[in-house]
């Protein structure tokens, strides 16, 4: 009962999280919300008996990825204090289709029994490691899906310092500054 009543906290910080996400008037504050979000994400991952998932939620999504999103708004913004306008044109197709999917998650909910099982498998370290990493032949080919990953990461923080240093030049030479 009580791991129903933490989850309920968790899931409700969450949600409120991505809610922050959508309605933030300056793209930093949608970042830290996200970071609300997934560290709520990784508590229920803790809920459900997956403390390395939790962990890993925590130091890659919410720490890694999340500190070179927020490097990039940061970097990117040029000290400005633009915001993004809250309802545009898009907004008329994409609020429907959240309402409609809460709708359904919500008919989801109240239609699956919620029961916290104490005979639920739980995973270990050595189990998911031999999952992802396995590299033979039989394997699933996780080790692949965690290279690109790694690659798009890599290209995506290259392009950001590359939009860095291409925008801080235009700005020295426009402004008649010296090298």
């Amino acid at each position: 009962m009580l791991a129903l009543i933490y989850f309920i906290i968790l899931a409700v910080i969450a949600v409120g999280g991505a809610l922050c996400v959508l309605f933030a008037r300056h793209p930093l504050y949608g970042a830290l919300s996200l970071v609300v979000s997934m560290l709520s994400l990784a508590g229920i991952y803790g809920l459900l008996g997956a403390p390395f998932v939790g962990v890993v939620q925590v130091m890659v999504y919410a720490g890694a990825i999340m500190m070179l999103l927020t490097f990039v708004i940061m970097v990117l913004n040029g000290a400005r204090d633009s915001r993004t306008p809250r309802f545009d044109k898009v907004s008329l197709f994409v609020f429907p289709a959240v309402i409609a999917l809460g709708a359904l998650l919500g008919f989801a909910l109240v239609s699956t029994p919620l029961a916290f099982s104490a005979e639920t498998w739980r995973g270990s370290v050595a189990l998911t490691s031999a999952t992802l990493f396995d590299t033979a032949k039989s394997g699933h080919g996780y080790f692949i899906l965690f290279e690109v990953v790694g690659l798009l990461l890599l290209s995506a923080m290259v392009a950001a310092v590359l939009m860095a240093k291409r925008r801080l030049g235009t700005t020295n030479e426009t402004e008649g500054g010296e090298n």
